[in-house]
């Protein structure tokens, strides 16, 4: 029985329009996905960037020091009688505590044989002098009058580290060497705590640093007899078997590498990002977490059968519809002008439907388009904040250019001007170190060093709000200030307590933006050999599962754009360099505190003490409202 033409047109149609949904329906994932990736990618290769020069700033903040110790006139008269045991004696000390005041491992001097005849852990266990470190590179390239760099498992000690060696050079002649170990354990667990995954492999393709453990010492790619001999010959990594890491299969979305069943990534899909580091022949490999591409595209197929299940059901209506009015038309010539009349008021109702979507969605599109600036504007503030914290990595090359310049004014008056000219072409070389360090701006490159010095938490408090002032004006919030005199004096760094107490009241300054009745209150008390710096405000406060997570780098509850989610992690990280600990503490009734516990400064105390026995006024509790 042959078919019908209508029946066969209205099958052809449906089958059209069914194709129809499923291509959008999987177009909308795609779109989506692609997008999505796109954007996350972005980001994990500025991340890679940050992790790149974090690397390079932990090693270069420690370069200068071999070189300037290479020409102190204690160093070379050393070498000249190595067998002498009061000079032995006096260079020891010199670099304990050249190391010490610099921050570095250790550092120690060797003769050209490769024997090591001085060193700052001379008085431990495991103690480099009498050790010959011949057959390792970087005592090989100093020993031919060029810098020495090698990064290797301590073959005496058993902890990698990252050597970094100059030559000592007496009247045109190489007669030593100075070498330097520098521990990048601590890069390592900062890495831990993220949620990226990153490796960085040697030339050879071994990895060397990595956020997961597990991963060290394994191999990127097969490795060659040649490669394998130079490592047993220099006892880089003081093994034989490196096993393979399989790196997973690659898929491409929307232009986007995405790695699966990588021993890197074992959980989910992962964004893979590399940056190399010319300087050192190494590859850092960035695996960045991808979950929100199969999430959002998802999400967006969802949504788009969703649109189509709405949009079918209300073609099926429409077509009911239109077929109760055609079987009712001559029955019922009363109903039809009240069916006409209610048709008008739902096609009024549809246009107004479509002017509200069409208003929604160009509001919707305005939204965005205002949370991208909002975006850079926080991403160009925070490259501003991060500016201003460098200051403190200059302090080692500018000490370092101070002594080159006074062995460089002694070689003058002792008319040795070769020594001079070679000092003063090495504080060029500072100079244009410090001009690379202001131009990087990086946060977490920065590591233990400072001095713990004794830090007046009134000036500091002071000067926080100095810098705030304009701020604390658009807030329009009432700062307040309760300082003990007990609480006066506390161990700490003056900058970094100020860069710290600008981030907690800019904080808080944001959190009660608009509120009546703002206010920020700062208060310090002492305790039993503590004293506690606290911040506090009356904004909203926060709930328990934000709390938990307050310290998570990249976490804000700022609305987007607004925040980086950087600020709190690096406090406390400053706060536990230096022995002190920072917690948030919800406050009655609303609004949320920070308590920064630091170390009390006893011999500042001690001072005020013996000022106060002198008939000096002591200090007052200092209270101040702006």
């Amino acid at each position: 029985m042959p078919i019908p033409r209508a029946t066969a047109a209205r099958v052809l149609i449906l089958a059209a329009l069914a194709v129809a949904a499923v291509f959008a329906v999987l177009k909308a994932g795609e779109v989506t996905e692609a997008r999505v990736a796109e954007s996350l990618a972005g980001d994990a290769r500025q991340r890679a960037e940050i992790y790149a020069q974090s690397l390079e700033g932990a090693i270069e903040r420690f370069g200068f020091l071999p070189a300037a110790a290479a020409l102190d006139p204690r160093v070379q008269s050393l070498l000249a009688a190595p067998d002498d045991p009061a000079q032995v004696a006096t260079v020891n000390a010199y670099l304990q505590r050249l190391s010490r005041e610099a921050g570095a491992g250790v550092v120690y001097l060797l003769i050209p044989s490769g024997l090591t005849i001085a060193a700052s852990n001379w008085d431990t266990p495991q103690t480099y002098v009498g050790q010959d470190f011949s057959y390792r590179p970087y005592f090989t390239e100093a020993r031919g009058g060029r810098t020495g760099r090698f990064y290797a498992i301590g073959t005496l000690t058993g902890v990698p580290g990252y050597f970094i060696s100059a030559p000592v050079v007496i009247d045109g002649t190489v007669r030593g060497v100075v070498a330097t170990k520098v521990s990048l354990d601590p890069l390592e667990t900062i890495w831990r705590e993220g949620t990226d995954r990153v490796l960085v492999a040697d030339e050879n393709g071994i990895v060397f640093l990595a956020s997961d453990p597990a991963l060290k010492f394994r191999a990127t790619k097969p490795l060659d007899a040649a490669a394998r001999a130079g490592m047993e010959r220099t006892r880089q990594y003081g093994r034989d078997d490196y096993a393979p890491i399989d790196l997973g299969r690659t898929e491409t979305v929307g232009g986007v590498p995405l790695v699966s069943r990588s021993e890197a990534a074992p959980q989910t899909p992962a964004l893979f990002e590399e940056a190399s580091l010319p300087a050192y022949g190494w590859t850092l490999l960035l695996f960045a977490d991808a979950a929100p591409v199969a999430i959002a595209g998802r999400s967006a197929r969802v949504g788009a059968i969703l649109a189509l299940v709405v949009l079918g059901l209300i073609g099926l209506y429409g077509r009911q519809h239109l077929r109760r009015v055609r079987e009712n038309r001559a029955a019922q010539r009363a109903l039809e002008a009240a069916v006409a009349a209610r048709t008008a008021d739902l096609s009024a109702a549809n246009l107004k439907l479509a002017g509200e979507i069409e208003e929604r969605t160009r509001a919707e599109g305005d939204l965005r388009e205002a949370q991208g600036e909002l975006v850079q504007a926080a991403k160009m503030a925070t490259l501003g904040q991060m500016a201003a914290g460098i200051t403190h990595e200059l302090n080692q090359p500018l000490a370092a250019m101070r002594g080159l310049a006074d062995n460089a004014s002694a070689f003058l008056r002792q008319g040795r001007e070769a020594e001079a000219a070679a000092n003063l072409t090495r504080i060029v070389s500072l100079v244009d170190r410090l001009g690379k360090i202001t131009g990087q701006l990086r946060s977490f490159s920065r590591r233990s060093g400072t001095e713990r010095v004794a830090v007046d938490v009134g000036v500091a408090v002071s000067e926080s709000l100095a810098i705030l002032s304009s701020r604390i004006r658009d807030a329009g919030a009432r700062v307040t200030t309760d300082l003990d005199p007990a609480a006066r004096w506390v161990v700490f760094e003056p900058i970094r307590l100020s860069q710290v107490l600008v981030n907690l009241v800019g904080n808080a300054l944001d959190a009660v933006k608009g509120r009546p009745g703002a206010e920020v209150a700062v208060r310090a008390w002492a305790g039993e050999g503590q004293v506690v710096l606290s911040v506090e405000d009356n904004g909203p406060g926060l709930d328990a599962a934000a709390l938990a997570r307050l310290f998570e780098p990249f976490f804000t509850t700022k609305p987007a754009g607004e925040g980086l989610g950087l600020g709190l992690p690096i406090s406390l990280a400053i706060a536990r360099e230096f022995g002190a600990n920072l917690q948030p503490r919800p406050m009655p009734g609303g609004g949320l505190a920070f308590d920064l516990v630091m170390e009390v400064a006893k011999e500042a105390i001690k001072q005020d003490a013996i000022k106060e026995a002198a008939d000096m006024p002591p200090p007052e509790r200092m209270r101040h409202v702006s």
